[in-house]
């Protein structure tokens, strides 16, 4: 019986909080895409659309923070 997918958000979220906030989407990408191992491509996608939630989110954090609400 096959265990149901469940993006490694800890891992991923860890991984996205080291990464600058003006890094590219597209590199973001790129380094999930790097990181994955034994995913099918849906899977893998979904890993990658974490990804770049978490970064939006940071990104979104870092400019409520720099206007100083």
């Amino acid at each position: 019986m096959a265990t149901k997918f469940a993006v490694p958000k800890a891992s991923i979220q860890w991984l996205v909080a080291r990464l600058h906030v003006s890094t590219p989407d597209s590199e973001v990408e790129a380094d999930i895409r790097k990181r994955v191992k034994d995913c099918t491509a849906k899977q893998t996608d979904k890993c990658v659309a974490y990804a770049l939630k978490c970064h939006k989110h940071n990104q979104a954090l870092y400019s409520h923070v720099m206007r100083g609400f």
